[in-house]
């Protein structure tokens, strides 16, 4: 049974797809003004054990309370009605709908849920003059990242994210990296914003451009720093460097590989799979292998991992 398919029988009993659209109605429920209910935060379900089935579904989970804390390891979460803390690992954090959450924040999140990428951009040094706790400034700061790359301010998109990389990023936030998942053609100047740093001594930031110059006439060297980012012994950086790699795959590659592809990308944490599963469904595509690469498109649209899936594309429309 494929990845895909397993992991979309696993979770059928409360879909993923219903799980966003519930945790997006419940910020958009916010920025109403209706009474908090506390930080609701969405859990990927412990995966089976090799003694237990994998066709039993499992439901995502959700916790209510307070965020205490969350790092790159763990989050703790301060229920309503217990003075027990509830610590999650860091990497099974699929999203968290903020409550309360401040005007602006809410603001900016609604602006980046339309697609206006430079206003939702400009809220973000009034958000972090309200100094809310660090795990929120670096997730407003890495949407503020992906918002300046959308809107044409590419330098400014690698420069929050060298800032970003100064201390260890929650799972949730690496995820939301502005990493050019298609081969689709990139906007000049996150081409002159990638060569000025591809030697950045942050490898976030190395990956971001490389992601971006490998629609470049400069391919070729941004493979090359690729190479260099693989063995490098943060986790998640290496990962993405070597999903990345499967953008110079040729057509016949891509046919003799896809299989094991999914199975690598079935193995992350699924809070890092949206990325992967794009550039996945890009490569099907772009090697006329257009069965496999809409079934992966309709589990991402069924059963999204986060909201607004949209910026990383390829949306509905794409397909033939």
């Amino acid at each position: 049974m494929s990845g895909l398919v397993t992991r979309q029988l696993r979770f059928s009993s409360v879909s993923l797809a219903a799980a966003c659209r519930i945790a997006f109605g419940m910020l958009l429920v916010a920025i109403a003004g209706v009474p908090a209910i506390g930080d609701q935060v969405w859990i990927e379900p412990q995966r089976p054990t090799s003694l237990q089935s994998e066709w039993y579904p499992r439901s995502i989970e959700t916790r209510t309370g307070t965020v205490v804390h969350f790092d790159a390891e763990q989050l703790r979460l301060k229920p309503e009605d217990s003075e027990e803390e509830i610590i999650i690992a860091a990497t099974r954090v699929l999203w968290i709908t903020l409550d309360p959450i401040t005007p602006t924040e809410a603001e900016s999140l609604r602006l980046f849920a339309a697609g206006e990428y430079a206003s939702s951009l400009v809220k973000l040094p009034e958000i972090l003059r309200a100094k809310p706790a660090v795990w929120r400034q670096q997730w407003m700061t890495m949407t503020a990242a992906v918002a300046a790359w959308k809107s044409g301010r590419s330098d400014l998109a690698l420069e929050l994210v060298s800032q970003l990389d100064q201390r260890p990023l929650p799972p949730l936030v690496v995820a939301w990296l502005p990493i050019a998942w298609t081969n689709r053609p990139v906007a000049a100047d996150a081409i002159t914003a990638a060569q000025a740093r591809l030697s950045d001594p942050s490898p976030l930031v190395r990956l971001v451009a490389v992601s971006w110059l490998l629609s470049s006439p400069q391919r070729a060297e941004a493979a090359a720093v690729l190479t260099q980012l693989e063995p490098q012994p943060r986790k998640e950086i290496a990962r993405f460097a070597r999903i990345l790699s499967w953008r110079i795959a040729t057509p016949p590659e891509v046919i003799d590989s896809h299989r094991n592809w999914e199975q690598a990308i079935d193995s992350l944490p699924m809070v890092a799979q949206t990325g992967p599963l794009t550039l996945l469904i890009d490569k099907l595509r772009a090697a006329n292998q257009l069965d496999q690469a809409n079934r992966l498109q309709w589990s991402l649209e069924l059963t999204p991992i986060h909201p607004h899936y949209d910026w990383l594309g390829p949306t509905s429309s794409d397909r033939p």
